[in-house]
Parts: structure tokens; sequence; C-alpha cells
């Protein structure tokens, strides 16, 4: 491969797009629900750690694209039923605690410690194929939590009347822009003798 940066960067680009849209989209189409995008997350998580595994059992260039690229596309379709989880399970005054929770914990528990453990891993065991074998394994494991999350019970607090934090409805026709405010009170001041 004399290019592999372009060759996962251009992979990675277009299934994170279109994976993404992917997976929202289906969401939609089997009637958004807890219990449905668990379903979703479970075989979609299967499904491409079944393809970006085979992908790196095969030499060949173009088997091993095509099969980590249906591989990633599935892997990146999570995203839209994970949003979804983390919407729907907490009261709306919590939805952006939820979201920032998430997106740390993806990057403390996924981004963060990831490239060391592949580097120790690696360093172990001196064979790349292998590496990434054990590595892709993960994702089987992650399949059986989704799967499990089908299971729970689970509350739509979407549309549920948040009491304890009631949004404020305010009235802007009466309001001065905090900009105007201080020019407003510049010129009063200097006006005065």
């Amino acid at each position: 491969m004399k290019s592999p940066d372009m060759y996962f960067g251009g992979i990675t680009i277009v299934c994170g797009i279109f994976g993404t849209l992917a997976g929202g989209y289906v969401l939609d189409k089997i009637n958004s629900t807890i219990s449905n995008a668990f379903k979703l997350l479970s075989a979609t998580t299967l499904l491409g750690a079944a393809f970006c595994f085979a992908a790196f059992c095969f030499k060949n260039l173009y088997v091993f694209v095509a099969l980590f690229s249906v591989g990633e596309l599935l892997v990146f379709a999570t995203q839209g039923p994970v949003n979804y989880v983390c919407l729907h399970c907490v009261k709306p005054s919590m939805r952006p605690l939820s979201m920032a929770m998430s997106t740390v914990a993806i990057h403390i528990l996924g981004d963060v410690p990831s490239s060391p453990l592949v580097g120790i891993l690696q360093d172990h065991i001196h064979n790349w194929r292998k590496t990434t074998l054990i590595l892709t394994s993960i994702l089987f494991l992650a399949a059986g939590i989704w799967f499990i999350g089908i299971f729970l019970h689970s509350v739509d607090r979407f549309n549920e009347d948040d009491d304890e934090h009631p949004v404020m409805i305010i009235d802007k026709a009466n309001i001065t822009p905090l900009l105007e405010e201080k020019i407003e009170e510049r010129t009063k001041s200097s006006d005065e003798p």
C-alpha cells in the first residue's frame, strides 16, 4: 500500500458520514424506542466486528478494504442510537449532562488509553495482524453489552415535564441587547458634568 494514511483516512471519513446518517435513519424507520436503539446497537456492533475481524484475516488488499469499509460503516452506525439512548433515558434538564458524560466517557475509556494499549500489546506480540484481531475482538464484547440493554427496564423520559427546572419564557420585546446597554451607560456617564 503506497499511502495507507490516505486509504484509512478516506475510508473513515466516508464511512463515518454515511454510517452515522444510516444509523439514525434506520432507528427512525424501526420505530425509535430505547429498546430498539439497543437492538440496533447490538446488531450493528456485532456485524461491524465480524466484518472488521474478517478484514484483518485477509492478505489481499482489495478484500481487506471492502470488508473493513463495511465493518467501519456498521460501527459508525452506532452513533445515532447511542445519542438517542443518552437523550431519552434522562429528564429533559439532564440532557446536556448526559451528552457531556457520554462524550467524556468515550474519550477517557476509548481515545486516551487505546494508543498506549495498542503499543504495549504490539510490543509483546510483535505481530500486527494478531494485535488488530485481538483489538477487534473487543467489539464482540461491546455487542454483548448492548444486547443486555435490550432486556433492561427502560423508561423514555424525553417528553417528561421537568418540574425541578422549568423553562422560563422571556418576552424579548422589552429587552435591550447587552452591547447596546453598555453603550447607553457610557453615553449617559460622559454626558453628566
